[in-house]
């Protein structure tokens, strides 16, 4: 395959994983006033005891500002809470209140409703090579990042 056939194909399906991923889970989403950016980052919020605006943008590949922005939000909603760490008051922690924690349990519920129903239909294989190919994608645009910073 040449470069910029690859290139092409790479951008096309990103923006359709996107667009399709929106799709399949929008509506439990617009039934709580959400986002897919604020689903995932209440997701990543779950189970986790300390999270702070950069580690949270650092998980989710996102400008801390905009972090702090939809966290500003979800705070507003009352699903999340954002308190000074004790021992160094410049950190703020960011956890869910428990409607927080009620709201991301019925999206959790939903996604792994949607994704068992899917999975039922497919092999074993199908998903392993899913997961394989994005891996392999992951790593190559590593290895562009890499190349970059040198």
């Amino acid at each position: 395959m040449e470069m910029e056939e690859f290139k092409k194909l790479v951008w096309e399906y990103t923006k359709k994983i996107t667009d399709s991923t929106n799709i399949a889970f929008n509506s439990i989403g617009s039934k709580h006033g959400l986002t897919m950016m604020q689903m995932r980052l209440l997701m990543e919020l779950q189970g986790s005891e300390r999270h702070t605006i950069g580690s949270l943008a650092g998980d989710i590949c996102m400008a801390g500002a905009n972090i702090s922005s939809l966290c500003k939000k979800l705070e507003q909603q009352g699903l999340l809470k954002k308190k000074r760490d004790p021992n160094d008051e410049r950190v703020v922690i960011i956890r869910l209140t428990e409607e927080g924690k009620r709201t991301v349990t019925v999206i959790d519920s939903y996604f792994n409703q949607r994704l068992s129903k899917c999975m039922e239909k497919e092999a074993e294989e199908t998903y392993d090579s899913i997961i394989n190919g994005m891996e392999k994608l992951n790593t190559l645009l590593k290895n562009i990042v890499a190349d970059e910073e040198k």
